[in-house]
C-alpha cells in the first residue's frame, strides 16, 4: 500500500491541481471523499492538496489582515 498522509482537518484541491485538472479539481473544494482525511504523500509533495485550515482563497480575509 501507497504512504498516506493525514490532514489536520481536511484536504482540498490546490490552484495547482485546478490548472493541471480544471474539470474536475478546483482550488478550496474538498477532494475526494475517500481520501479527505488520509491521501496519498505524493498529492501532497506534488502540491495537488493542501489541509483547509492553510487554503486561502483569493480576497479571502485572514486574522492577520484585521491586526
Amino acid at each position: 500500500m501507497s504512504e498516506t498522509v493525514t490532514a489536520k482537518t481536511f484536504w482540498v484541491w490546490t490552484v495547482e491541481a485546478e490548472k493541471g485538472n480544471p474539470q474536475r479539481s478546483k482550488a478550496g473544494d474538498p477532494i475526494w471523499p475517500h481520501y479527505q482525511q488520509d491521501a496519498p504523500t505524493f498529492m501532497l509533495k506534488e502540491r495537488l492538496i493542501i489541509d483547509s485550515s492553510e487554503f486561502i482563497k483569493e480576497g479571502q480575509v485572514t486574522i492577520f489582515d484585521l491586526i
